[in-house]
């Protein structure tokens, strides 16, 4: 496997057609989150497509990422209002996400929201599996992260009722650069400092990122990189392996021809230590009493991109782009007889079970990008066309551990064609009032592979956003969108089902407000109301239950002095069913009227800040943090966890990180820079409920941890 990696790797990497994103087109407001066009001036919240953006939408930059003492992707991604995460992993591995109320619940891998790396989908399939099998993104890879909530439906559909994530790797950069890091992180144990079980190496992982390449001329560009991670992860004997390898170019034949892609390969394997009962928790929460509980999966990943650029002048200007996306998928999660118990003393195990899932996806996407430009009247015309084909196999295996006997056990298969048709245009009038109108309509006709069952849920989406500037630095916005989860192939432990469609009604208001480069502030209001949603098995109905979350969204950016940054977030959310249903399938067996229940895992108040201050030639100071008030982890809202480890309330905490980083040396374009970090510093006691392999009992959280980071750039 390392040698057929390796040898994939290399290939795509001496291909000129390959790169991860464009770097120098400046774009509109959606379309700078397309694998085509990902601006520069999309990386900070002093660009100008986040100042003039008619809806709310965050960006975490590079220098919040890599400065304020994030520890992986998970604890990055909680700096954004409206985002809940359940880090407990503690590496990033596979990021249980929740966006504005919902995904939280199910089989404990975020299904909603759409979640793209440099553009492309990583959902295992964006249609019929709407989860994530994996998530091929590690930090070190990362350069910033944009968030756009509000009518992004259009041109992304479907699951972007909740929002679009879009993760950008880092750029290729002008020049040719070379990159080495280490970073090795040491975690704490359960009561004391650092754990101190005979084997020291038991609490770390390392990580080791590798990045080379650059524009070797006016025309072509190309970069490698590579990012391994290996060690332990926080919990007794978790032994983590991540692979993540990429190669990208960009070639610009000519100023109105140009040839982009990149390839990728990730692969992971993970022990899953997973949920304790309550006992045990207390006895020792980084303990692992699940030996037989590991997840691992491998993705090839590969895209292409050609753009033509026409009429460059004052009154007419836009692009074509196609753009062609492939990626083949397969995970694994193993786990036995004992995943739904969270007893004291866990009974031994029978039998492992293993379950399979392949997924492989082709998307092709003509889409036209037009600039009119009058003196009273300016439109910004997109239309395209998105076809995608997804075939998803699943597989599950037992293996009595008696005798080692397997028996298989073969399940549905999928594979579908899909087209989406979209059309927005802006009309933006003496550039203070500014119209969207947008509408796409989804082909969706799927059946199971060697089955006459189909299920005809074509799918129109209508969206409407508009934007109005009284004065040159307030934007007052509102806008509305419909957007859908499709038929699913499989409920997994506690999934959606292929039976039905959940759609979704959006709308949101707010205001931003900018002051030359000082501060900014947006706030807004947001309301989703979903019909048939499915949360897991919390409805009584198996076609899923009425809701709706609504709340405030609170987001400021301060810079009162050249290099010291302040960034604050605060989120409201009251997320509820809002459906008459009796006989409900919720994990304590509740079988009362779940009206007016709160939805599982959505805490109702968050609040998230980071501050960084450069102190002139000593070094830069980072602090972070985020607070999450108390959820609950079953339809029944009950507040006590019953004898099985099911129901009950989850804790409120609050996590405190803090960094310091600075230039060791440096020399014209040679530079070692240095890092000392330490996440959780009170060392917060606190879990989750409700996550993949052993849905029940508790599911601790990262206690502190302490990270060293140093780099070579020449």
């Amino acid at each position: 496997m390392k040698k057929y990696c390796f040898l994939t790797y290399m290939a795509f990497a001496l291909s000129p057609l390959l790169s991860a994103q464009d770097l120098s087109e400046d774009t509109k407001t959606l379309e700078s989150i397309t694998t085509q066009d990902v601006s520069l001036d999309g990386t900070s919240w002093k660009s100008e497509d986040l100042k003039n953006n008619p809806g709310s939408r965050s960006i975490i930059s590079n220098r919040q990422i890599r400065q304020s003492g994030q520890k992986s992707i998970d604890s990055a991604l909680q700096q954004i209002p409206g985002i809940q995460m359940r880090d407990y992993s503690g590496s990033g591995i596979l990021p249980k996400l929740e966006f504005r109320g919902f995904g939280g619940a199910g089989n404990g891998h975020s299904n909603t929201g759409m979640i793209l790396l440099d553009g492309n989908n990583i959902y295992g399939a964006p249609y019929s599996n709407i989860e994530l099998a994996l998530f091929p993104i590690s930090f070190m890879m990362v350069d910033h992260i944009d968030y756009i909530k509000g009518g992004a439906s259009v041109q992304y559909g479907p699951n972007t009722f909740s929002g679009v994530l879009n993760i950008i790797s880092k750029p290729i950069p002008k020049k040719w650069e070379n990159l080495i890091a280490q970073k090795v992180t040491i975690w704490g144990k359960d009561k004391l400092s650092y754990r101190n079980n005979g084997d020291f190496n038991n609490n770390i992982l390392y990580n080791t990122y590798l990045k080379t390449g650059g524009m070797i001329n006016d025309h072509f560009g190309i970069d490698l990189q590579a990012d391994i991670i290996n060690g332990q992860s926080f919990r007794e004997n978790s032994p983590t392996k991540v692979q993540n390898l990429m190669a990208r170019a960009v070639y610009e034949i000519n100023p109105n021809h140009k040839l982009s892609g990149f390839a990728q390969y990730y692969s992971y394997l993970a022990n899953d230590p997973g949920t304790l009962s309550t006992l045990n928790y207390f006895k020792d929460r980084f303990q692992n009493v699940r030996p037989n509980n590991l997840a691992s999966g491998d993705a090839k990943r590969a895209g292409i991109t050609y753009n033509y650029y026409f009429g460059k002048d004052e009154s007419l200007d836009g692009n074509f782009s196609l753009n062609y996306y492939f990626h083949d998928v397969l995970r694994n999660f193993e786990f036995d007889d004992n995943y739904n118990k969270a007893m004291d003393t866990i009974t031994a195990p029978t039998k492992i079970t293993s379950n399979i899932r392949r997924f492989e996806v082709q998307t092709l996407e003509p889409k036209v990008n037009l600039n009119i430009n009058g003196t009273k009247l300016k439109q910004n015309i997109i239309f395209g066309l998105r076809y995608t084909f997804e075939r998803v196999k699943q597989d599950s295996f037992e293996k009595m551990l008696s005798n080692s006997a397997i028996t298989y056990k073969p399940s549905n298969n999928f594979a579908n064609n899909y087209l989406a048709a979209y059309l927005s245009d802006e009309f933006k009038i003496l550039d203070s009032l500014s119209i969207t109108p947008g509408l796409r309509y989804e082909f969706i006709n799927a059946s199971y592979t060697g089955s006459s069952e189909a299920k005809i849920q074509n799918q129109f989406n209508p969206a409407l956003s508009l934007a109005y500037k009284p004065i040159k630095n307030i934007v007052l916005y509102a806008n509305y969108s419909r957007s859908f989860l499709p038929p699913q192939t499989t409920g997994d432990i506690a999934g959606t089902n292929f039976y039905h469609t959940s759609t979704f009604q959006n709308i949101e208001g707010g205001m931003r407000y900018f002051i030359n480069s000082i501060f900014s502030i947006n706030a807004n209001y947001f309301a989703i109301f979903a019909n048939k949603y499915r949360i897991g098995n919390f409805s009584a109905d198996s076609s899923g239950a009425d809701a709706l979350s609504q709340g405030a969204e609170l987001e400021m950016y301060i810079s009162p002095l050249k290099g010291f940054d302040i960034h604050l977030a605060y989120t409201f959310i009251d997320a509820r069913i809002t459906q008459h249903q009796t006989g409900g399938r919720g994990s304590n067996g509740y079988k009362g009227d779940i009206y007016g229940k709160k939805l599982p895992y959505v805490s109702p108040h968050s609040f998230s800040f980071d501050l960084i201050y450069d102190i002139p030639k000593i070094f830069t100071l980072g602090i972070s943090g985020f607070y999450y008030s108390k959820s609950y982890s079953d339809i029944a809202n009950t507040e006590n966890t019953d004898k099985d480890g099911k129901g009950g309330s989850q804790p409120d905490y609050f996590v405190l990180n803090a960094q310091i980083s600075r230039t060791l040396w440096q020399n014209n374009r040679q530079k070692i820079n240095g890092s000392i970090s330490v996440n959780n510093i009170f060392n917060a006691n606190y879990y989750f409920r409700g996550i993949g392999t052993s849905p029940v009992g508790r599911q601790p959280a990262p206690g502190r941890s302490i990270s060293f980071l140093i780099s070579y750039a020449f």
